[in-house]
């Protein structure tokens, strides 16, 4: 199923939560990635990325802007244009909420000001799998660069969380990569690959929502099927079992 498609279908199922603005600002977090939706008075749509930089907690939030052009800033950067800000929270939740540009400040990094809407917030749970609290250590991979030491917090079928410090490299959201987990025999393979779809930096550490593909769900669920509970989170309970991912992830 497409992803626009089963985000959809995730949404109709799911209730969504109607909460203030300020509170699904502090649900997003600092330098969380969110998607900005620009509308203009005849209804032009202007899209793109940004980071969400935090707010005043009352009135007013702020996002980072990418590299735009001089023409883009002049037609679709006007006070008063209202937005709509999507992004994932780290519990796996859709937030939205809306607002207007107040103004652009330019600077080292080019910041818009936002005044947000409080009447128009929610958060819609997109995570139907239920989660397994983890601590597995494995290897981020994308094509051409260093492989990055990451720390799986959490997994289900479609999905897990991880940390890695942030003295290594940042991740790039929607990229495609590959999970490759420690202390696996070397002949079995149980890489998972799939898209991140949620980045943030907390602390000294960065934190990514990473989405599975639907080969590798095969893998994950055979991953869950074998863990086992120490009193406070999961673990591998056969990391080394020759032959057992044979037939099932193929």
């Amino acid at each position: 199923m497409p992803r626009q498609e089963q985000m959809k279908a995730i949404e109709k199922n799911q209730e969504a939560v109607t909460l203030a603005a300020t509170q699904a600002m502090l649900r997003l977090g600092s330098a969380a990635l969110v998607r900005v939706h620009i509308q203009t008075p005849m209804k032009a749509l202007f899209r793109f990325n940004a980071l969400l930089m935090g707010g005043d907690g009352k009135r007013y939030c702020y996002i980072q802007l990418p590299a735009l052009s001089v023409q883009q800033k002049g037609q679709y950067f006007h006070p008063g244009y209202y937005l709509q800000l999507h992004g994932v929270a780290p519990d796996g939740a859709l937030v939205r909420f809306g607002g207007k540009i107040e103004n652009i400040l330019e600077g080292p990094h080019t910041l818009l000001c936002i005044e947000v809407n409080q009447e128009k917030a929610s958060a819609t749970p997109l995570r139907q799998d239920k989660r397994f609290p983890v601590q597995l250590s494995a290897s981020f991979v994308v094509d051409n660069t260093p492989s990055v030491r990451v720390m799986i917090n959490d997994i289900s079928v479609g999905g897990c969380l991880f940390t890695y410090p942030s003295a290594s490299s940042e991740v790039i959201t929607k990229q495609r990569a590959t999970l490759e987990l420690h202390g696996i025999a070397s002949d079995q393979d149980l890489s998972m690959s799939g898209y991140i779809i949620s980045h943030r930096k907390q602390g000294q550490t960065h934190s990514c929502g990473f989405q599975f593909d639907d080969r590798s769900k095969s893998r994950s669920a055979w991953l869950i099927a074998n863990l086992d509970f120490d009193g406070e989170r999961f673990c591998l309970s056969v990391p080394n079992n020759d032959g057992e991912l044979t037939g099932s992830i193929s």
